[in-house]
């Protein structure tokens, strides 16, 4: 049933579901986990029974929907990735300012 993605176990709690060649597709980095892993691409919380997924119950989903909320943006440095927990404004003018293509220094004439 869903061999293609990874499952988070929690024991017994809420289950983060995601594509687990999401980054070696070159998906989009989506959610750090902690210090051990970041998501890419697309994920979802759900609940889990002994054979389906089943949905959250209203207090999970208020409690993920808080922890997930925001955004956040993901940054390389030379001692590893750095992540920005950022407002919804600040993650679009992130984005936009990568979609953009980028123009080549102007060359100005040297002065005489």
């Amino acid at each position: 049933m869903c061999r293609n993605y990874s499952l988070q176990t929690l024991c017994g709690a809420p289950h983060n579901v995601w594509n687990d060649e999401g980054k070696l597709m070159g998906l989009p980095l989506n959610r750090a986990l902690g210090d051990y892993d970041i998501i890419a691409g697309t994920f979802f919380v759900c609940g889990c029974n002994e054979e389906n997924f089943v949905g959250l119950t209203p207090e999970q989903f208020t409690r993920y929907e808080k922890f997930y909320h925001d955004p956040q943006l993901f940054h390389r440095t030379p001692f590893g990735i750095l992540v920005e927990h950022c407002t919804t404004e600040r993650y679009a003018a992130a984005m936009d300012a990568v979609s953009r293509p980028r123009r080549p220094p102007s060359r100005q004439a040297p002065e005489r």
